[in-house]
């Protein structure tokens, strides 16, 4: 088993709360729904697990979701507490029109790519729907990580996203390719995942 270092940078990875958008089923991408109360609470569990972490930044994505998920995160942490800093890399996939639409209006919609999309994902064309495709989206998500590991050698980091770009992400680090989605299997809402970055590489 590898060694883990103290010094070693280590990423703490938190999908944003559950929103009244995922309770609706309803695709949000890059637009926004408030925390239910049932997200706050998850997120309130996830917070004491994590309150005597010291985080040395944290880093959210520009959604008021991720932002106020990594509020409540900070909010009884028993450490000196970092500015939030919201950068652009760290949003959701742009599911164009689908955006604001529940699963079984883009069924409606465009139904050949909504299957594609939750079935045959490989075939998934983005264009169609005037979307961002998911391998561009990877690697908006990885360029973001990379501005984040050029400012931190070493400490902890809180970062607060999004479930798809998230599950692009652990594929990645897998070595499995960008369109090995299944959106029905994302990372519940408020889990967190911890990394550690070393010699130019994620690990967990």
């Amino acid at each position: 088993m590898k060694e883990i270092k103290e010094n070693k940078l280590k990423l703490y990875i938190v999908r944003h709360g559950q929103t009244e958008w995922n309770v609706l089923e309803k695709f949000q991408g890059q637009m926004n729904s408030p925390l239910t109360e049932e997200g706050i609470e998850k997120v309130k569990k996830t917070a004491k697990e994590l309150e005597d972490v010291k985080f040395d930044a944290v880093y959210t994505s520009q959604m008021g979701r991720t932002v106020e998920t990594a509020k409540i995160i900070l909010e009884d942490n028993k450490n000196e507490k970092p500015e939030l800093q919201e950068i652009p890399e760290l949003n959701e996939i742009y599911f164009g029109k689908w955006q604001g639409m529940t699963f079984s209006e883009i069924f409606d919609f465009s139904p050949q790519e909504a299957h594609n999309y939750f079935y045959d994902v490989k075939n998934y064309c983005a264009t169609n729907v005037g979307g961002e495709e998911l391998k561009d989206g990877l690697t908006r998500f990885l360029q973001g990580l990379d501005k984040i590991v050029k400012v931190h050698e070493s400490g902890n980091i809180l970062i607060v996203t999004h479930g798809t770009v998230l599950e692009l992400f652990f594929n990645y680090i897998e070595n499995r390719e960008a369109d090995d989605l299944d959106e029905r299997k994302l990372i519940g809402n408020g889990e967190c995942r911890v990394f550690y970055f070393e010699n130019g590489k994620f690990f967990q």
